[in-house]
């Protein structure tokens, strides 16, 4: 055990990042928190990324900066996973190559988890925007700072959505993540994780976005449509989770969570076989809604974001 560990592990997992990855970095740089590593593990990537860090670090000597590099592409999951294994921090903070952290983040991230030893995941509220940094909007569990039993947690999000946020808007303590990320959920490792720290414990709501995440069309998410892994992995979780003694498993939550599977598979349906779109459809969701109303609800949908969008230029 190191004689003085940081009390946060900044783990940022990477791969051909380099458009976004300086930025980050300087966000670190800039947190009112400073008793903290940064450890960058890059996938095996082919732009400028190792250079763009190895610069950063010969520019910023002082500041407690590791790279490390995988031989070969490990996959995210992986990569995130390899991320873990160098962290040396009491708590971890992910960050993703393309987000930032806000001013404030580390502080009062790691104050919840000071003082509220129930606590096995803080999440902040998250700007969201796009490319050029537009506001797009802000995300939050919820509009007041309170500590919700984890299980209540997992029972909204099954049903509904990732109301908690991406890697990138939490922090918890690393013994509690020792297991890592499963490698099977493509898509949801982060929820997936979530949900095993929320069965240890609690979950602390900061309402005031601690992070800014960026939104563009080289995400993982987009992938995961493609590969069907948005489907699936819902499929998944929903599975392992929804026998558990402690789950609500009301008539309203199923309506809510299968017509929200009727967009996941609407979104994903040029991208799966079609005798597994009209089996998941018939198992987890409702064929009358998939069938009627999201061709309407998706080109709606596609207009939102679009005002969303033009009216976070202009702002």
């Amino acid at each position: 055990m190191e004689a003085n560990p940081p009390r946060v592990s900044i783990c940022v997992p990477v791969r051909n990042g380099e458009d976004f990855l300086g930025q980050a970095l300087e966000s670190v740089l800039e947190q009112s928190f400073d008793d903290y590593e940064i450890i960058v593990v890059d996938n095996a990537s082919t732009d400028g990324t190792v250079s763009l860090i190895e610069k950063l670090i010969a520019d910023n000597s002082e500041a407690p900066l590791r790279l490390f590099r995988n031989e070969c592409n490990i996959g995210l999951v992986g990569n995130f996973n390899a991320c873990l294994k160098q962290a040396r921090g009491k708590y971890v903070k992910f960050l993703c190559a393309d987000d930032l952290l806000l001013p404030s983040c580390l502080e009062k991230m790691a104050h919840v988890l000071d003082t509220h030893p129930s606590v096995s995941l803080v999440a902040g509220g998250r700007l969201i925007m796009d490319a050029t940094e537009a506001k797009i909007g802000i995300q939050r569990y919820a509009y007041t700072e309170k500590t919700v039993p984890g299980k209540e947690a997992i029972n909204r999000c099954l049903f509904g959505a990732n109301y908690i946020g991406e890697p990138t808007a939490v922090m918890f303590r690393l013994e509690s993540a020792l297991r890592g990320f499963r490698e099977e959920f493509s898509h949801l490792m982060d929820m997936e994780m979530w949900f095993y720290l929320l069965e240890q414990g609690d979950l602390a709501i900061l309402p005031e976005p601690l992070c800014a995440i960026r939104r563009h069309s080289e995400q993982m998410t987009a992938v995961n449509i493609k590969s069907g892994a948005l489907v699936e992995d819902n499929v998944r979780l929903f599975e392992e989770y929804a026998r558990k003694p402690y789950i609500r498993n009301s008539w309203a939550h199923h309506a809510l969570r299968k017509v929200r599977m009727a967009y996941r598979i609407w979104i994903s349906r040029r991208h799966l076989e079609s005798a597994r779109l009209e089996a998941v459809l018939i198992k987890h969701s409702i064929p009358f809604v998939y069938y009627t109303a999201m061709p309407i609800f998706g080109r709606l949908l596609v207009l939102l974001k679009r005002i969303r969008h033009s009216s976070g230029r202009m702002n």
